[in-house]
């Protein structure tokens, strides 16, 4: 017989053995920091991800900017595509010209402002609803939460007919949050119905630049928000997401289930019930094929599953 190696990997350590059959060769253990950082506890590489996310986002809306800044040229809001980077600040303020389109006239610039103020700042918008039943589980999230149903209140309560004339008659000194405060969230839906009535507003004071296929443009269609206020990078899918998957160790040709699909699920589950045993009267045994008829769907009729209730199940069958 020959040497047989014993690894016990950790985040800060690695012991090992050596032994053969008549004796331990050798042990030790070696040590070295942990890859996370000494005061959080989080991995080093977070804040270098989280950089490179913010960095993709920052492109993404520039991008979805300077189309919308584009669009606005070949309408004949702007005489250039670099309009809004000419003139940075403005004497009045979008907020209120936001307030003032919804009686009256606004000119091909101002009107260009309002829907770029509106693009650029387009509030929160959950990406699906287990997202935000998921809130009420996160400190920081559960305040976006909660911020974006005071608002919503007060829009119902006080009967504002757009977000913008609500933020200024409740906030009129600063109608942006500061870092940790969420009381003047507004969320996308309530944003975009506020660019509705903008558009059903100028059109019926009779500007030329507010029709019916302007505004699909910037909203989309009632069917799908494809519009650039809406747009938005799409969810992996197709051979975007296929590039994500590895190949699988035995065969080649196919693609590793994620970890998260039916058949991975499946599979753990039914790998730990072929490792399962039984205790009676001291002695282990696998389970037998009633008792795994009983318990194979068990995690399809339950939210959670644990040993606790995996026993009760077998106990009163």
């Amino acid at each position: 017989m020959g040497h047989v190696f014993g690894l016990d990997i950790g985040v800060a350590s690695v012991g090992w053995a050596v032994i053969n059959s008549h004796r331990i060769v050798d042990v030790g253990v070696r040590c070295f920091d942990k890859a996370e950082t000494a005061k959080e506890g989080d991995p080093l590489n977070l804040i270098r991800r989280q950089k490179r996310l913010l960095r993709r986002r920052l492109h993404r809306r520039a991008w979805r900017l300077t189309k919308l800044a584009r669009l606005f040229k070949k309408e004949g809001l702007v005489d250039q595509a670099t309009f809004f980077k000419q003139q940075p600040t403005f004497a009045d303020s979008t907020w209120r010209l936001r307030v003032y389109g919804l009686d009256h006239l606004l000119t091909p610039a101002e009107w260009a402002r309002v829907i770029y103020h509106l693009c650029k700042h387009r509030g929160f918008h959950w990406m699906s609803k287990a997202e935000e039943a998921k809130a009420d589980n996160d400190a920081e999230r559960g305040r976006v939460k909660m911020g974006l149903l005071g608002t919503q209140r007060l829009m119902r309560e006080k009967r504002y007919r757009t977000a913008a004339e609500m933020i200024l008659a409740e906030f009129p000194d600063s109608q942006r949050n500061k870092a940790g405060q969420y009381d003047k969230a507004l969320s996308r839906v309530m944003l975009d119905d506020e660019l509705r009535q903008l558009f059903e507003a100028q059109r019926h004071l009779g500007s030329p630049h507010a029709s019916e296929r302007f505004e699909q443009l910037i909203r989309g269609t009632a069917q799908a928000r494809s519009g650039l206020f809406w747009e938005q990078e799409p969810a992996l899918s197709g051979e975007s997401l296929l590039k994500m998957l590895g190949r699988c160790t035995f065969e080649q040709s196919e693609y590793r289930a994620p970890k998260a699909s039916f058949s991975a699920e499946r599979h753990v589950w039914l790998t730990r019930l072929n490792n399962l045993r039984v205790v009676w009267d001291g002695r282990s045994r696998p389970l037998n094929e009633a008792e795994r008829a009983v318990v194979r769907n068990l995690p399809y009729r339950t939210e959670a599953i644990k040993y606790k209730s995996l026993k009760s199940t077998l106990v009163k069958e």
